[in-house]
């Protein structure tokens, strides 16, 4: 123990300053922190859906936590951060390159690549951003390797196994990527994992936070055990005193793994108590606004497209998705009345994704519910989570030059207002709560909507805008680990595709490719068990 007790001293006086010598001892030129940096970042984001190399999330992170805490001063590790998270950034969210061709917006092929890029790059070093707080974080806390807080010389230092963890959390997740903050929580490490049925049933319980909690602590066990046996001289904050103690907190992290996995098979095999609907959606493969330069569809040509897709539906749910019909449907009223009477003769629950205008004229992003008795149902969803430049123009860049702001064209001309409560149609089927596109990021919108007597989920999308890449099955990703949160079919119903439906084990039952005109058919069902991450999530 006085050994023990001397080191921790010597390293306790080093808190908040350079880890050791960490860079003079160390052969790399100048610069090759950097570059590694930028490798393990961009290696990490291979994890990403659509890629799939999803073991590297639980050790990918583990280079960073490493260029964190052996950095000499915090302003190294808020860059090596920075490299780091930006790489990885890149990497999970290419599909951003997607976003051209724009000459739908009036942007040469030229142009469309110049701001496809420049929005790829931006958005990545936000994201990158908050990984470099996170680092620079790590790198001033008085952290230790073990399990527990231990106090030495009058200060505490904090078991980094606990702490990193719900450190990510805050930073890259809950407070950096706040809908107020303009953040959008899509590079989350837990997607990664969506494939793997056993492994995310634990996210009934703790959610998709929980998941992504588990696999940054088993990322911290690994660099304890990489910094007590590799570089036990320069003193990191993250080493224990034995390499045996390190190696058993890796084992067990590992047993919880394997707990948790357990549970899953349990969980995943114990079949799904629901009452079964034939659910249909209506993949049209058309974007109004992109074929535009090609054919201008009038609201009839749509509604009578879609119609016809309608025959091939069975008695049931059926799904349209996003401003499938780009017009304020509430006031269309032969295009409402023709649609319902084709839901009664049908015998369809509808879902349609639409835009309302209210009594002041504000204009929504919006679903409708039409029953199979042919009735509107009369509250309409309005998309609580837009998408900044995409649905509306933040304030901070309403001053920015026409052809930035060009880029916020939209059905609704200026952009659209932000609908403030869930809403949960009640049609023949069931009770069905609609979301829109990219809030099947939010867990706080599923739940709220789950809570309100959501029996079925559905959210409506138009994908359109990212072409043949991977931001669709990222999209599938998102609405897994919702799926699951909650103990709920999800259906999820792209313009361009992909479509799936999903069952409360996180299960792709029936799912469509991408750009393509298909009907999808399968059966979801309906829940009324709530789960414990919906009962307690409250964020």
């Amino acid at each position: 123990m006085p050994a023990i007790a001397q080191k921790n001293t010597k390293a306790s006086k080093n808190v908040g300053k350079p880890s050791s010598s960490a860079g003079s001892q160390s052969n790399l030129p100048k610069g090759a922190f950097s570059l590694i940096s930028i490798a393990t970042g961009a290696i990490l984001g291979l994890c990403a859906p659509g890629i799939g190399l999803w073991p590297l999330a639980w050790f990918g992170l583990a280079p960073l936590l490493l260029l964190s805490v052996s950095s000499p001063n915090i302003w190294s590790a808020l860059w090596r951060g920075f490299l780091f998270g930006t790489a990885y950034n890149l990497v999970y969210a290419n599909f951003l390159l997607g976003l051209q061709p724009l000459d739908w917006l009036g942007f040469s092929g030229w142009q469309s690549v110049l701001l496809a890029t420049a929005a790829w790059i931006i958005l990545c070093s936000h994201q990158g951003l908050l990984i470099a707080i996170f680092s620079g974080i790590c790198r001033v806390l008085p952290l230790q390797g073990g399990f527990f807080p231990e106090k030495i010389k009058e200060q505490w230092r904090l078991p980094a196994l606990l702490v990193i963890p719900l450190l990510w959390q805050l930073c890259v997740n809950k407070i950096g990527n706040a809908h107020d903050l303009l953040g959008i929580p899509w590079t989350m490490l837990e997607y990664s994992q969506y494939k793997q049925v056993p492994l995310i049933q634990i996210c009934s319980i703790i959610g998709g936070i929980g998941l992504s909690c588990l696999i940054v602590m088993v990322n911290t066990s690994i660099a304890t055990l990489v910094a007590t046996v590799s570089f036990k001289k320069l003193g990191l904050s993250l080493s224990v005193d034995k390499k045996m103690q390190a190696l058993g907190q890796l084992i067990v992290c590992a047993l919880i793994v394997t707990s948790v996995t357990f549970y899953g098979f349990w969980q995943s095999s114990r079949g799904i108590n629901c009452q079964p609907i034939q659910t249909s959606v209506l993949q049209g493969n058309i974007n109004i606004e992109m074929q535009k330069t090609v054919h201008r569809y009038t609201l009839s040509e749509l509604t009578t497209h879609y119609k016809q897709m309608l025959t091939r539906c069975p008695a049931g749910l059926c799904v349209w998705t996003e401003n499938a019909l780009p017009c304020y449907l509430n006031k269309e009223g032969e295009t409402a009345h023709d649609i319902s009477a084709l839901a009664r003769v049908r015998k369809l629950d509808l879902v349609i994704g639409a835009m309302e205008k209210d009594a002041l004229g504000g204009p929504y992003n919006s679903a409708y519910g039409i029953t199979a008795s042919g009735k509107f149902y009369p509250m309409v969803y309005h998309k609580r989570y837009l998408v900044p430049f995409g649905e509306y123009t933040p304030a901070i860049a309403r001053n920015f030059p026409d052809w930035i702001l060009r880029l916020t064209n939209t059905p609704a001309g200026g952009g659209f207002e932000s609908g403030k409560e869930p809403v949960v149609l009640q049609l023949n089927c069931g009770a069905v709560a609609p979301l829109v596109c990219f809030e099947t990021l939010s867990p706080e919108l599923v739940t709220s909507s789950v809570r309100k007597g959501a029996q079925l989920i559905v959210n409506v999308s138009d994908l359109a805008w990212f072409h043949n890449s991977i931001c669709g099955e990222q999209m599938a990703a998102f609405s897994v680990l919702r799926a699951v949160e909650n103990g709920r079919y999800f259906v999820f119903a792209a313009n361009t595709g992909p479509s799936v439906i999903i069952d409360p084990t996180g299960r792709v039952t029936a799912q469509t490719g991408i750009g393509t005109e298909r009907v999808l058919t399968g059966q979801a069902g309906l829940t009324n068990r709530p789960t414990p991450f919906t009962q307690w999530f409250i964020f």
